[in-house]
């Protein structure tokens, strides 16, 4: 493979971003897959010149990015509670899957509020969406109900006033 230019990973950075917003953390790893070194990881670590130029080529392209606010976790954090509170999931799974991401807690605080009066309309419409407005009979009925509801990601809190 010829040499990575600055200008090839800014123009792949910036094709991902055209599709949607994109985590910096989330972004620098498809950059680091798109072009591999022939170095390994742990060429990186013992400071292999040719692994670590091109790791900070990306990390450079990364930064440059969001400091023209071309890349903002704040955007991606917004758009991807949007899309999951669309699809009907909690506020805990939410969560869950933006910790992997690697996003900031105090992000997390900022855009993500678990008491917020919206998760028990959301929760009120998924749970009728599923069941119906019958009421749960059996035990392993609702038992079946609170799992189905915390697997979205609702508290059980919010849970006991719908199931129960």
């Amino acid at each position: 493979m010829s040499e990575v230019r600055p200008v090839d990973i800014r123009r792949a950075a910036m094709d991902l971003l055209a599709r949607r917003e994109h985590s910096f953390h989330e972004l620098y790893a498809k950059l680091r897959r798109k072009f591999p070194s022939n170095s390994t990881s742990a060429d990186i670590e013992n400071n292999d010149d040719a692994a670590c130029e091109l790791d900070n080529l990306i990390k450079q392209q990364c930064l440059q990015l969001a400091e023209e606010n071309l890349q903002s976790d704040e955007r991606f954090v917004e758009s991807f509670i949007n899309g999951r509170k669309a699809k009907g999931k909690g506020p805990l799974r939410i969560r869950q899957e933006l910790e992997q991401k690697k996003i900031d807690a105090d992000l997390l605080s900022i855009y993500l509020d678990d008491s917020d009066a919206e998760w028990e309309c959301l929760a009120a419409e998924v749970y009728r969406r599923k069941f119906g407005d019958r009421r749960a009979g059996s035990y392993q009925e609702k038992t079946k109900r609170l799992r189905f509801m915390q697997y979205r990601g609702f508290s059980y809190e919010l849970l006991a006033k719908l199931v129960i």
